[in-house]
């Protein structure tokens, strides 16, 4: 008596579409492990990249579509993005690229910055989040980008158009300024 099959029978060596198009053995395997480590990072820091980019100053629909188009054109260039030391970073910088682009984190260089959200500040209150809408623009987004997005000093230096070294001592600041602010 042959044993039950739980799966509909599939024909030896025939392949079918998985996840993001990538293409699937009959086995059941993926042919293509790097779009699995694709969608494993995509997982893990859309949500962090999107917040990374409010936080900035974009508003929720545009951190959606800067980070849906930042991992679109990561994995357009992932089997080599993946082998690098820092893929999300790579993910990241596209999208603080993008954005400049678009214009959003130069106008928060300006120190004319829009009123600030009152119910999300009462909400957050004495969180790193107020803490950092308390900062100068371009001190908070190099804390955005180094300490919330993971990008090194060099990679954000380059993604806002300024020097590493400035970067750097944006972030003595900023480490100071948050150590004064949770202190209380």
């Amino acid at each position: 008596m042959a044993p039950l099959a739980l799966d509909p029978p599939r024909r030896r060596g025939v392949t079918q579409t998985g996840p993001i198009g990538a293409s699937v053995h009959a086995s059941g395997r993926s042919q293509d492990d790097a779009t699995s480590e694709f969608v494993a990072m995509y997982e893990q820091h859309y949500p962090r990249l999107v917040r990374s980019l409010e936080i900035s100053g974009a508003n929720r629909a545009e951190a959606e579509d800067v980070a849906q188009e930042a991992f679109a054109r990561t994995l357009g260039h992932w089997r080599r993005v993946r082998g690098g030391t820092n893929p999300p970073g790579y993910a990241y910088r596209i999208a603080f690229r993008l954005v400049r682009k678009r214009g959003p984190i130069m106008a928060l260089l300006d120190d004319d910055l829009p009123a600030p959200d009152v119910a999300g500040e009462a909400v957050a209150n004495v969180t790193v989040a107020a803490a950092l809408d308390a900062m100068p623009p371009r001190r908070r987004i190099c804390a955005v980008l180094c300490l919330l997005g993971g990008l090194t000093p060099a990679e954000a230096g380059e993604a806002l158009g300024i020097e590493a070294s400035t970067v750097r001592k944006q972030l003595e600041h900023v480490r100071a300024e948050l150590a004064v602010q949770l202190e209380r």
